[in-house]
């Protein structure tokens, strides 16, 4: 469907739908079996488990265990393989996450498997990214299954992702689906509120961090000669700005060079060239990391910048400020400021962020920020402990276990 084309849309509707899943669950087959838990995904990789990703299993792993049932790992994206390569890709899966999460069965279901697996009547489903959730609002429609039998897991406002209109309302539409909404921070919760969208106090949880290795990154904290600025810096994703913050550190740079001093910036997030910032300055491009190098980096980190242009902060921010780095990201709805005592939220602007670096780099060589060594957000902030509002969420479905 062309972007020019005005015609009203349902987005209801598979055919008229900017999700090439959206059919996904039109031939579910509902069994008499006992219930289990199916977790939708479009992918999963086990050695790049982080942030968004990791925080699915986390809840999947969670609620089936207060269910005690059985997880189902649906991933929509994956391509037909053979058996061979079939067996060995489920079980790299069901290894990996067999040992992060004891006691918790997995199966993993690709997409194209979908229309040849039986599904319990009472399954319990969770929706994540939104075109999980347009492909299940699709399948509710057609009566395959019902609403109060999905989570939705909103750890985004998604619909903020495109500039398209149509793109933005099937994005949209998913938050009025009627599924229960699951909600990863009250940052995210407070934008869904503001646009109409009932969210139960209850049912926001605050993110889950990695904190044995946030701990171990803060005790291992050590000072390089020189101050070392990392930038998340991801070109292929618009939400995380990589424009505006190529602007604020080239100021940056400049300030700096003029005045003399010296820092050391490195970009980390995505494969790419370094990037030349000023006269004599480049910033050198370490890649996507994996999670020994990630941590490893964390302890060297005076200042970091992490920008993210939609509601949810992104770990990023938490991450470097929890281990002893001056964090600075832009500000979206006024709030970010409050989220750690570390964390530093101005304008979305080249000036405001150039300032915000030139003080944070004085700040951590003065060595204040680094005084408390690990520090977590304040208790409660940012929403209840996940079980908590997995609890309530289940709750609400009328899925509650019995205590």
């Amino acid at each position: 469907m062309s972007l020019a084309d005005d015609r009203e849309v349902n987005p209801h509707s598979p055919q008229h739908s900017s999700n090439p899943l959206a059919s996904s669950f039109l031939e579910v087959r509902a069994v008499d079996a006992p219930p289990r838990l199916n977790l939708v995904l479009l992918e999963f990789h086990p050695e790049a488990m982080f942030a968004g990703v990791k925080t699915a299993i986390e809840v999947a792993a969670v609620t089936a265990g207060l269910l005690d049932v059985a997880v189902r790992l649906i991933l929509l994206t994956q391509e037909r393989l053979d058996p061979p390569a079939r067996a060995e890709y489920e079980r790299e899966r069901v290894a990996k996450l067999s040992s992060v999460f004891d006691g918790v069965n997995w199966e993993v279901v690709c997409g194209y498997e979908v229309t040849d697996t039986s599904f319990g009547r009472d399954d319990i489903w969770v929706a994540t990214h939104w075109m999980t959730a347009h492909a299940l609002d699709v399948s509710a429609q057609a009566g395959k299954l019902s609403c109060d039998q999905v989570i939705y897991l909103v750890q985004d406002y998604e619909a903020e992702y495109f500039a398209g209109p149509h793109e933005r309302a099937f994005a949209e539409s998913t938050y009025s689906a009627g599924f229960a909404l699951l909600v990863n921070g009250t940052q995210v919760a407070r934008f869904l509120t503001a646009r109409g969208h009932h969210v139960d106090r209850a049912q926001i949880f605050a993110p889950q961090f990695d904190t044995w290795n946030l701990q171990q990154a803060a005790a291992r904290r050590f000072r390089e000669p020189v101050p070392r600025l990392l930038f998340y810096g991801r070109p292929s994703k618009p939400r995380n700005m990589f424009d505006l913050g190529i602007a604020a550190l080239t100021m940056t740079a400049e300030r700096l060079r003029s005045e003399g001093r010296t820092v050391s910036f490195v970009m980390a997030g995505e494969e790419g060239e370094d990037v030349s910032l000023a006269q004599g300055t480049v910033m050198h491009n370490l890649g996507v990391l994996d999670r020994s190098s990630y941590f490893s980096e964390l302890s060297r980190v005076d200042v970091g910048l992490a920008l993210q242009a939609t509601p949810h902060p992104s770990h990023m921010p938490f991450d470097l400020a929890m281990t002893g780095s001056v964090a600075v990201t832009n500000e979206v709805d006024g709030s970010r400021h409050t989220m750690h005592p570390r964390i530093v939220a101005v304008e979305s602007s080249p000036h405001a962020l150039c300032e915000a670096l030139l003080n944070a780099v004085t700040s951590a060589r003065n060595g204040a920020p680094r005084s408390v060594g690990y520090l977590p957000p304040r208790d409660g902030s940012l929403g209840a402990p996940l079980p908590d509002a997995i609890l309530a969420t289940l709750s609400g479905m009328g899925r509650a276990p019995a205590r």
